[in-house]
C-alpha cells in the first residue's frame, strides 16, 4: 500500500499520523504525533504499517496528538 493510502486511512480514523527520517536510512513513523504507537524501519511505508499493526493489536487506542485534540 502505498504511503500516501496509509496516512489517509489513519486520518479518517481520526489519527494525527507522523512520518520522518531520523537518519542513517531509519524511518519513524507514529499513527499519532507524541504517542505511543511508532515503530522504525528502513522504509516509510514498512515503519508506518508495523506501527498500525501494533496500533490495531491493541485495540486502536487514541494517544498523543488525538488525545489532546479530544481534551479541547
Amino acid at each position: 500500500m502505498l504511503l500516501e493510502h496509509l496516512l489517509d486511512e489513519l486520518k479518517n480514523e481520526g489519527c494525527f499520523p507522523c512520518v520522518s527520517y531520523r537518519g542513517g536510512g531509519i524511518w519513524r513513523a507514529h499513527v499519532n504525533g507524541a504517542g505511543n504507537f511508532w515503530y522504525d524501519a528502513s522504509s516509510p511505508v514498512t515503519a508506518l504499517n508495523k506501527a498500525i499493526r501494533e496500533w490495531r493489536a491493541a485495540g486502536k487506542p487514541m494517544d498523543g496528538y488525538a488525545a489532546l485534540k479530544r481534551k479541547a
